[in-house]
């Protein structure tokens, strides 16, 4: 059996028949390194073509992107606050109302750029707001120090068969400079709560594993994957010799013919009321939901995962429960806990 759709809840209401997904590109790497010898940034965002985020909303059963469907323009904050220019950015009014900041991260270690919007359902005319974050990190460099920057030129979303391929791109950087002698390179791809190394044997069409760019089809990505990139100084003369940094990309693909819905009736919040909570799986595909004969031969897969992402190897059959409803207990979550569900068929 194959798995064919992947899904997940964490204290999330899923009732509405529509999941809203908003996502926010970057142009850039999440990371900047500022370079003590020399007072550099890299990237140098004061410089075109800038820092971009762009926005993009995805709805179940419609691979494109539906910004254009926003009520109004995003409301941006940046480190909490909506005085946006303080940081040098500026917002869009027009689709794809992207985010361009100027300023590079001089007086703050860290970017933590919020965007909200609300989206409006064309056939009922109802509104859903959504919100995603994304977070830029500066990273002093003393010049002998590495670091490991990812990032994917051509973007991190599969969008309606448009893309094939998308590329995984990593760079060990000593300084403000690429760093490609005497290093290896393995990528690694998250499964199941581990990382498993990409080889010729799992590899999924995926290419260049051993190389610092991988080129991903849209086939070796089931819903939304992570792909780990470790690199390692193999230079005996370095003085970071034998040290090994790595980077994290995430890639979704926006056009899977199946989409995992997760319902909880009775809410996804346990109280005093309410000890326990029953969850169950619904599965769409182009826009319309599956009937329940679509479940006769197929197979789901729950595992759990505590608050600090860490899978629960002790709970059901080896980390497993099967069944396309679960039953979720107060015992069962200690402050918070994530179940994934995988649909085999």
């Amino acid at each position: 059996m194959a798995v064919i759709s992947r899904g997940q809840i964490t204290i999330v209401d899923l009732n509405d028949g529509k999941s809203i997904n908003l996502y926010l590109g970057s142009n850039v790497a999440t990371t900047q390194i500022f370079n003590k010898e020399n007072s550099s940034y890299v990237p140098n965002w004061t410089a075109s073509p800038f820092l971009v985020i762009t926005p993009e909303v995805y709805v179940t059963g419609v691979g494109t992107n539906q910004v254009s469907r926003l009520k109004g323009v995003p409301v941006w904050k940046i480190n909490g606050s909506t005085t946006i220019a303080t940081f040098g950015a500026t917002a869009a009014t027009i689709a794809p109302y992207a985010l361009t900041i100027k300023n590079n991260m001089t007086s703050v270690g860290q970017l933590q750029v919020e965007c909200e919007v609300i989206y409006v359902d064309p056939d009922t005319t109802a509104e859903t707001k959504a919100k995603a974050n994304i977070t830029y990190t500066k990273t002093t460099n003393a010049g002998q120090l590495i670091c490991a920057i990812a990032y994917a030129p051509n973007g991190t979303v599969f969008k309606n068969g448009d893309i094939t391929t998308l590329k995984a791109h990593c760079d060990m950087w000593r300084g403000s400079v690429i760093d490609n002698t005497n290093v290896t390179y393995k990528w690694y791809k998250l499964g199941s709560g581990a990382w498993t190394e990409i080889t010729s044997a799992n590899a999924g069409g995926i290419t260049g594993f051993t190389t610092n760019e991988i080129a991903i089809p849209e086939a070796a990505v089931l819903n939304f994957e992570s792909f780990k990139c470790e690199i390692k100084d193999t230079d005996a003369a370095s003085g970071t010799y034998n040290t090994t940094v790595s980077d994290i990309l995430s890639f979704a693909d926006m056009s899977d013919p199946y989409q995992v819905e997760i319902i909880a009736p009775a809410g996804t919040t346990l109280t005093s009321g309410l000890t326990s909570t029953n969850l169950t799986v619904n599965c769409w595909q182009n826009g319309a939901l599956l009937p329940d004969s679509f479940f006769t031969g197929a197979t789901c897969t729950w595992r759990k995962f505590n608050k600090l992402g860490v899978q629960d190897t002790a709970w059901g059959t080896a980390g497993v429960k099967t069944g396309r409803s679960l039953t979720v207990t107060r015992d069962e979550v200690s402050v918070a806990a994530t179940f994934t569900v995988e649909i085999s068929k």
